[in-house]
C-alpha cells in the first residue's frame, strides 16, 4: 500500500540482476479495482448518486484503457523478505508509508505502558521502534534476517545490540525478556504459530509481548507489501491472510492471554499517502476509509 508512481524499472536487489521477466502491474487493473470495491461497499445502502459516479468512472477508464494514466504499467517483481528488504532498507524509513503511519502511534502508546526492562524487538528492521524502546529506558536486543535493515538500525540505535536472526529461532534464551515486540512482519510468514511460539519462549511469565500487523481483510483486498527503492524501481514482499482465529489458536498454544486487540481504521490521513488513489479519490475513498487497517494484540504471558 505504498506510493506507486509508473514507468520505472524493476527492483535489482544486492549483487543481483533484475529478474528477465518481471511482472508489470497495470495501473488500471488497481483503479477499477478500487472502483468495483466503492461500488460492492455501497451497493445495498449507498446513495444511487454515488453509484452512478463509480460507474461512469469506471466506463472512461475502460474507454481510456490505452491511453495515459490508464495504459501505465510498473514492473513489480516479487521477492523474497531477505531480498525484498534488501532492497527496501535505505527508503524504509521514509514518511510515506500509510501502514506505519496508521500502526505506529498505536503500538507506541502500548510501548508507553511497559516498565523498563529487558526488550527484544523481533523483525526489528531499521529500529524504529527499538529507538523508541531504548528512549524509554529498555535495554534493547533486535533481531531482523536482514543485514541491510539492522545496518540502518544500529546507526539509529547505537546503544542497541542487533543480531542477525530467524523469527523461527530467536536468538534469545528462554524468560530471559521482560518484553518482545514484533510490528509489520508476521504476514509474511506463512505459518505464524512457530514464530508466535518463539516470542513467547523468550518472554518471562508474566511479561508482555506486542505484535502488530496489516490487517488480514486488507491483505484479502490486494494489499501487499510494495516499496520502492533508491533507484526509484518498485517491488513486492509477498503478504499472506492470517484470519485473527488464526491469532488466537497460535497464542493459545504458546501460552500467551489477550489483553488487549486493537483493529485501528484506514482513515482520510492514511489514504493520502497511497499515491495511486489520488487517480480515483472518491472511489478511494469509499472503497477503503473505514476498512480495518492494522491489527494490534497486547498479550501476557502466562
Amino acid at each position: 500500500m505504498n506510493q506507486v508512481q509508473l514507468q520505472r524499472p524493476g527492483i535489482s536487489s544486492p549483487g543481483q540482476s533484475r529478474p528477465a521477466s518481471a511482472p508489470r502491474v497495470r495501473l488500471a487493473q488497481y483503479l477499477l479495482g478500487l472502483e468495483g470495491l466503492a461500488l460492492l461497499r455501497g451497493w445495498a445502502i449507498g446513495d444511487p448518486h454515488e453509484a452512478d459516479l463509480r460507474i461512469g468512472e469506471i466506463a472512461g477508464i475502460c474507454y481510456r484503457i490505452s491511453e495515459a494514466p490508464s495504459s501505465g504499467r510498473v514492473e513489480m517483481p516479487e521477492l523474497d523478505v531477505r531480498r525484498g528488504y534488501a532492497a527496501w532498507a535505505a527508503t524504509y524509513d521514509q514518511p510515506t508509508n500509510p501502514l506505519i503511519h496508521n500502526e505506529e502511534p498505536h503500538v507506541r502508546a502500548l510501548l508507553a505502558e511497559c516498565p523498563p526492562g529487558r526488550a527484544l524487538d523481533a523483525a526489528c528492521g531499521t529500529g524504529r521502534h527499538a529507538q523508541y524502546l531504548a528512549q524509554l529506558g529498555h535495554q534493547v536486543i533486535g533481531v531482523d534476517a536482514c543485514p541491510e535493515m539492522l545496518a540502518e538500525a544500529r546507526r539509529k540505535v547505537p546503544g542497541a545490540t542487533f543480531l542477525v536472526g530467524d523469527l523461527n529461532a530467536l536468538p534469545a534464551e528462554t524468560a530471559s525478556m521482560d518484553l518482545a515486540v514484533c510490528t509489520l512482519a508476521l504476514t509474511h510468514c506463512r505459518n505464524i504459530s512457530p514464530a508466535i511460539a518463539e516470542l513467547a519462549r523468550v518472554v518471562r511469565p508474566g511479561g508482555r509481548v506486542i505484535l502488530s500487523d496489516i490487517h488480514p481483510t486488507l491483505v484479502a483486498l490486494g494489499g501487499q507489501a510494495f516499496f520502492q527503492g533508491t533507484d526509484g524501481s518498485f517491488g513486492v514482499v509477498r503478504n499472506y491472510v492470517h484470519p485473527v482465529s488464526t491469532y488466537l489458536r497460535a497464542f493459545a498454544g504458546a501460552g500467551l492471554r489477550v489483553r488487549a486487540c486493537q483493529e485501528p481504521p484506514l482513515v482520510e490521513d492514511d489514504l493520502a499517502l497511497i499515491g495511486i488513489a489520488a487517480q480515483v479519490p472518491g472511489a478511494a475513498s469509499a472503497a477503503l476509509v473505514g476498512l480495518p487497517f492494522t491489527l494490534i494484540w497486547d498479550l501476557e504471558r502466562s
